[in-house]
């Protein structure tokens, strides 16, 4: 953001939209981040710190969609855990871990 602009009260998400479009728009330009930055009045240190966010973004693992299950009281649920270790849950005791561990999850 150009230095005057600068306030406390801009939200997280407003923030991340200005410097979005100022990284889009520097990297059409051609020119380095230093010139552009400065014939612009942008703060190079913050252009820098957004641009690295960004990469870190791009980079992180999607989320994992989840797909829906069928369960009834016939139903088993089996799960392994780091350590090897099975935990197994049949009938009702598999309804109720699921609905708890779906529950923590949201």
């Amino acid at each position: 953001m150009r230095k005057t602009e600068q306030t406390g009260q801009d939200s997280a998400g407003a923030k991340r939209t200005y410097w979005g479009a100022r990284i889009v728009e520097w990297e059409r330009s051609g020119q380095t981040q230093k010139v552009f930055c400065a014939q612009r009045n942008l703060v190079l240190s913050t252009f820098k710190w957004w641009h690295a966010q960004g990469k870190r973004r791009a980079v992180a693992k999607p989320a994992t969609a989840f797909l829906p299950i069928a369960m009834h009281s016939m139903s088993v649920v089996e799960v392994e855990l780091r350590s090897r270790t099975r935990i197994r849950f049949e009938g009702e005791a598999a309804l109720q871990a699921v609905a708890q561990l779906t529950a923590r999850v949201k």
